[in-house]
């Protein structure tokens, strides 16, 4: 289980951070567009992420009180 909420939050990373840098250099390639989208979309992924790795331990702790052992 903690692999996956790592492995989430490392992907949605940098997924976002290249769909920034992708689209940066198809608007504008010669200017510092492409980075600077890249800094947001990774920006952007390290707070899905961090929102993500919350809900689903509070999910996980959710499931637990209500199931009985």
């Amino acid at each position: 289980m903690n692999y996956m909420l790592v492995m989430q939050f490392i992907f949605s990373a940098i997924g976002l951070a290249l769909v920034g840098y992708f689209i940066g250099n198809r608007i504008n390639p010669d200017s510092n567009l492409p980075t600077t989208l890249t800094a947001i979309g990774l920006a952007l992924g390290v707070v899905v992420g961090f929102v993500t790795l919350i809900k689903m331990i509070q999910s996980e702790e959710r499931y637990e009180r209500t199931t009985r052992h």
